[in-house]
């Protein structure tokens, strides 16, 4: 793989609980533009933990973190903020604001980084398209699906085109034929050049996409394999 296409570089990472216990322990991993990947593990292997690493919620003991030429290891707290706005994220939960609409929820990740009313207006409505929702704009979070909702979250988390989609167990929420809908989109905004890690505990959706498969347990990496030939 090379070196100018890396877009995120783990070198020995180390995270600890207050208690002292290790959530992450020697952390070794790149990751390149353009790649889809899961992350898989028991409960308590240190998924989520991961995830909130390279958000940068958890800060790591010990190691480089190297995020799209971000090195959260060095990243001063008042900066986290800016870094964070340069990612897309999607949770379990939606995390929709119930008191707007859908263009507003998808409109707001745009007025935080200072796009013009004009530009917010033709981005949001074009992405509510590419989700299926452009006649849902209108509606209001409570009056939506738990699948239209989280598609609600990925345009939200989409519209500034980050080149790096985190989603922490995205469909853990949904029905088979909600998740399989959800991974489908997950999978278009790949195409379009997205890097996706997706964070979850569904064997079914992992064995059928053949992606990039990246196994924890107790916070270690046990396997890191894609389509029967393993990353070295």
């Amino acid at each position: 793989m090379r070196q100018e296409n890396e877009l995120i570089r783990l070198e020995h990472v180390n995270v600890a609980y207050p208690t002292g216990t290790e959530a992450l322990k020697d952390i070794n991993l790149s990751v390149q533009k353009g790649e889809f990947i899961f992350v898989v593990g028991s409960s308590g292997s240190g998924k989520s933990t991961f995830i909130k690493t390279l958000l940068g919620e958890v800060q790591a003991a010990s190691g480089k973190l190297l995020v799209a030429k971000h090195n959260l290891s060095k990243m001063r707290r008042k900066e986290l903020p800016y870094y964070r706005r340069t990612l897309g994220v999607v949770f379990q939960e939606f995390r929709l604001l119930d008191d707007r609409n859908v263009f507003e929820n998808v409109a707001l990740a745009q007025r935080v980084v200072g796009v013009s009313n004009e530009k917010i207006r033709r981005n949001v409505l074009q992405m509510l398209e590419m989700v299926g929702l452009g006649d849902r704009r209108r509606a209001f979070p409570k009056e939506l699906s738990g699948g239209e909702q989280q598609r609600v979250a990925i345009a939200r988390a989409m519209v500034n085109r980050p080149s790096i989609l985190l989603a922490d167990e995205p469909t853990g929420n949904l029905d088979p034929n909600n998740s399989w809908e959800i991974m489908g989109l997950l999978e278009e905004m790949n195409q379009l050049g997205t890097t996706v890690i997706v964070v979850t505990h569904n064997n079914e959706i992992v064995d059928k996409l053949k992606k990039r498969v990246i196994t924890l347990n107790k916070g270690e990496i046990i396997n890191d394999e894609v389509q029967g030939g393993y990353i070295q």
